[in-house]
């Protein structure tokens, strides 16, 4: 497939070259686990959005997806390519001429059973490694108390690359690597719009607490007025 560049990725989706985000080198893939496909210019400015259903509670949030981006926009789902991946999310493949780098788009707090799972799998990875007790206690606390969000969709643009068919568990539910379109900048906003409407955590923007005040060499204009203005005057001449 002209245009697009694929890497060859193990079991665990690592990379096993390194280099990768500029190089337009061709790999051996006959021998690997499976294919990732690099985003950015290698591959045409290509763009991913990155769906990940397992971490939706409602689990229809592709679906739900869709029908924003249609009730707003009838002809663009026509123009995606969509992959489902071996965790039941969905990528969302297009080339844009102008795309960014990976975006978080949409996230959501972590439930007290996430984070209980985080605790027994650290705890139970810690043990198996030989670590004392109570140090393996205090650093599944730790995982527990950082499990804090969850990315339910993000982009794979500039220095990015995302797994693709025919990787095992990968397949395209529309579309394939050969009908990859361009959108337009417009287009591509409203997927990036639509995705952030699933966002549910937000930064809290901290007030500066005080104003630095700038210093200039001489006086202010307001300090010259009160040595050198005579507001009497000024007061009895109105």
């Amino acid at each position: 497939m002209d245009g697009l560049q694929f890497i060859p990725v193990n079991e665990m989706k690592q990379l096993i070259i390194k280099n990768w985000q500029t190089s337009t080198e061709k790999h051996d893939l006959t021998k690997c686990y499976g294919v990732g496909l690099v985003c950015g210019s290698p591959s045409g400015n290509l763009e991913c959005i990155d769906i990940d259903e397992k971490y939706s509670l409602s689990g229809v949030m592709f679906n739900t997806f869709k029908k924003m981006v249609h009730s707003i926009n009838k002809d663009l789902l026509a123009k995606l390519v969509v992959q489902k991946t071996k965790n039941n999310g969905y990528h969302v493949i297009y080339r844009c001429s102008i795309i960014g780098g990976n975006i978080k788009l949409a996230n959501r707090s972590t439930t007290e059973e996430e984070r209980e799972a985080t605790y027994k799998k650290t705890y139970e990875a810690e043990s198996i490694k030989g670590v004392d007790d109570l140090k393996a206690k205090e650093r599944a606390e730790k995982a527990k108390n950082n499990d804090k969000v969850r990315v339910l969709v993000e982009t794979r643009g500039v220095g990015g690359q995302f797994v693709c068919h025919p990787t095992p568990g990968y397949g395209f539910t529309y579309g394939d690597l050969y009908s990859i379109s361009e959108i337009t900048v417009e287009e591509r906003e409203l997927l990036h719009s639509v995705a952030r409407q699933f966002n549910e955590v937000f930064e809290e923007v901290t007030a500066p607490s005080s104003v630095t005040k700038l210093k200039v060499a001489g006086k202010s204009p307001f300090e010259d007025y009160n040595e050198r203005g005579d507001v009497v005057g000024l007061l009895e001449s109105n």
